[in-house]
């Protein structure tokens, strides 16, 4: 790993210890970086930058996202050199301590490693698909003990209700050994299959075709993973719901996977084949079908005996008598699709060309049918579906908005399609369109003082949030015109009436420290939230306050009330010179700063001077702040609206040992024993 690895695999934080430790911590990030390749597919370099290991790594080694699937790696390594690594309880608690902290979105608990990764996992957790994979990668064969096991299926279980959100994928010291064997750079793959009902297509160039069992096919990617895709476009997306469907598909009726599956096409440099079908690949990679690959190995992993019945069409090419770059053609070819979708087709429907021309004629509004169409400003008008998703928020039904949220395409099927658009003419759309902009307003409004899981949910559950309003405001579609500006002066409140119900119902029915986006993954959850908020919403009653836990305003000030410079210089806690990282806490400030920060590293990072209130030296302009007045210049020189006020001491971090505020609160405690 080495050589893999040798300068990829960031040290800096380690120049003081001696040499041999230091060889023992680079082997395990290596080790680490190796495992982000393996389940990944992203190249060495990218693998590396994925490794958190370190102060404030939260008991996890390294992170790996595709907010695309979207999917979310965790990575603990354990490195031997004897090759007998194995996992312990403490790493699993270690893990599990990680893994509830970046649930909860408190990335600031984190070191400046995670940080650039923050607005890509921040996409992946809150999405309602999202598929997590916590990988123990141990450099051994040893396996994991039972209590171990038991472990891990028990942090499974915890976040795998109602649905299967969390994965464990061990990779062992063979699968390490397969890797490198393999090259990661350029990884050579051979195949074995049995293919009895094979032809062959000799010309120009030659081709074989036939089917495979399916479980072949799994048996594939559970032996290369990832290397099996090296010259496709894009590697498997996880279990994102058309894959799930997939899985579904061949575990509960394998015999006829065939007719309603394309199939897959694989490239090999050499082919040979023998007279009863064995086929021996050489330098093979799938091109088209890693979704559907990948989904068989997870369909195996859950019922092998079905995927073994199930069986599945083949394409191999051989590329040996081809000309140059004719792998990337097919690649390409075989990719390239122009997806019709469902709204596609209701576009072309006379109620939506009759609701376009009562736009333009009724509202002076401009109604988009077509996707690709833009408009200039919102306020001129509004598309389909975004109509479609407002109408949805404002059904009485909250199937209808959690749809919106979590399965919009089931928007444009015939019986919910018809239940949104059937009886409705263009200014009751344009009503509904409006409102739920405002809710979204007032949300993002709102968010500012919100913190942990309720700032989450502001930003996950717009649709639930927007359904909550139009049953508090009963009058929007009937309101007569000249009082409809007043009634948007009461979405403000309204919202702030639905999240705080929902907060109470969230806590209430799934605990305090439930992950918020699992209310969106079904819609059994989703509804027992919704039912009891609107019951509290319209019981007259006064809304549950939030936790503290929840409220900006009361973190601050405590935060304020703390004095935590005075303090730290008072005690000498901190050494002068010391260098501390800024870690923006709430979505807000990562949204106005985040690309801002990323951009110079220098923003972020301060050292200590012991004095007061002025302690931090800035390295981007080599002048002295005050913890707060720092940030506030931060915001000034990125050209962002700050807030009022803010505490600089919950955002100043010293790696290892916590916050300014922490830290002074160590120390008090420290005097009071």
């Amino acid at each position: 790993m080495t050589e893999q690895f040798d300068g990829l695999v960031d040290m800096s934080d380690l120049n003081r210890r001696p040499p041999d430790q230091l060889r023992q911590l680079f082997l395990s990030r290596a080790l680490a970086a190796l495992a982000v390749h393996e389940v990944t597919g992203l190249d060495r370099k990218e693998s590396a930058a994925c490794v958190i290991d370190g102060f404030d790594d939260e008991g996890i080694d390294a992170v790996a996202v595709n907010p695309e699937a979207p999917q979310v790696w965790i990575i603990q390594a354990k490195w031997s050199g004897k090759g007998e690594a194995t996992f312990d309880n403490n790493a699993v608690r270690a893990l599990s301590k990680g893994l509830k902290r970046l649930i909860r979105g408190e990335y600031e608990r984190f070191n400046k490693k995670l940080q650039s990764m923050v607005p890509d996992l921040e996409s992946a957790l809150t999405s309602a698909h999202v598929q997590i994979s916590i990988v123990p990668a141990l450099a051994g064969d040893q396996g994991m003990p039972p209590g171990v096991r038991r472990e891990l299926e028990e942090l499974q279980s915890e976040y795998n209700d109602p649905e299967d959100m969390l994965r464990v994928e061990p990779l062992f010291l063979k699968d390490f050994m397969g890797a490198i064997r393999a090259g990661l750079d350029d990884p050579k793959v051979d195949l074995k299959a049995r293919m009895p009902d094979f032809r062959f297509h000799a010309d120009p160039y030659l081709a074989y075709y036939g089917t495979l069992a399916a479980d072949q096919v799994a048996d594939w990617y559970k032996k290369n993973r990832n290397r099996l895709f090296k010259r496709n476009i894009r590697y498997p997306l996880g279990l994102t719901k058309i894959n799930s469907e997939l899985v579904d598909s061949v575990i509960r009726n394998p015999e006829n996977f065939w007719y309603f599956h394309n199939g897959i096409t694989v490239l090999c440099d050499s082919l040979r084949v023998g007279p009863r079908g064995d086929l021996e690949l050489s330098g093979a990679s799938v091109v088209n079908g890693a979704q559907t690959v990948a989904s068989l190995y997870a369909a195996a992993e859950r019922n092998a005996e079905s995927v073994a019945k199930a069986r599945i069409s083949v394409r191999i090419i051989s590329l040996e008598d081809t000309p140059r770059k004719f792998d990337r053609q097919v690649t390409i070819s075989t990719n390239t699709q122009h997806g019709v979708v469902e709204r596609d087709f209701r576009a072309l429907e006379p109620a939506q060309e009759r609701l376009r021309v009562e736009f333009g004629v009724v509202l002076n509004k401009i109604y988009i049918l077509k996707r690709g169409e833009k408009l200039l400003q919102p306020a001129d008008g509004c598309d389909m579906e975004e109509a479609a998703l407002a109408l949805a928020a404002a059904n009485p039904d909250v199937k209808m908005s959690f749809l919106a949220k979590s399965e919009m395409s089931q928007l444009w099927k015939d019986g919910t399609y018809n239940r949104l658009f059937g009886s409705r003419d263009a200014r009751k759309i344009w009503r509904a369109v409006c409102l739920v902009r405002e809710v979204r307003a007032a949300l993002r409004s709102i968010q500012r003082d919100l913190e942990g899981r309720a700032a989450l949910f502001a930003d996950q559950g717009g649709y639930l949030v927007s359904h909550l309003v139009f049953q508090q405001l009963r009058a929007w579609d009937s309101c007569p015109e000249e009082k409809w500006d007043e009634l948007l002066t009461q979405v403000s409140m309204a919202v702030e009436t639905a999240i705080r119900w929902s907060m109470h119902a969230i806590d209430n029915l799934y605990g305090g420290n439930s992950m918020v986006s699992g209310v969106f993954r079904t819609a059994q959850r989703y509804e027992s939230v919704v039912e009891s908020a609107i019951t509290g919403a319209l019981s007259g009653s006064q809304p549950p306050e939030l936790s503290p836990d929840y409220k900006a305003e009361v973190r601050e000030r405590r935060a304020r009330q703390t004095n935590a410079v005075t303090v730290i210089v008072d005690a000498g806690a901190i050494k002068e010179t010391t260098r501390l990282e800024f870690r923006p806490i709430v979505a807000p400030e990562r949204k106005a700063l985040g690309e801002w920060l990323r951009e110079d590293p220098r923003r972020g990072a301060a050292t200590w001077v012991e004095q007061k209130p002025k302690a931090l030296l800035w390295e981007y302009d080599g002048k002295l702040y005050s913890p707060s007045a720092l940030v506030m210049e931060m915001f000034r020189a990125a050209n962002k609206p700050g807030p009022k006020a803010i505490q600089g001491t919950r955002r100043w971090f010293v790696p290892g040992e916590g916050s300014l505020v922490e830290i002074a609160d160590k120390i008090r405690d420290a005097a009071a024993e």
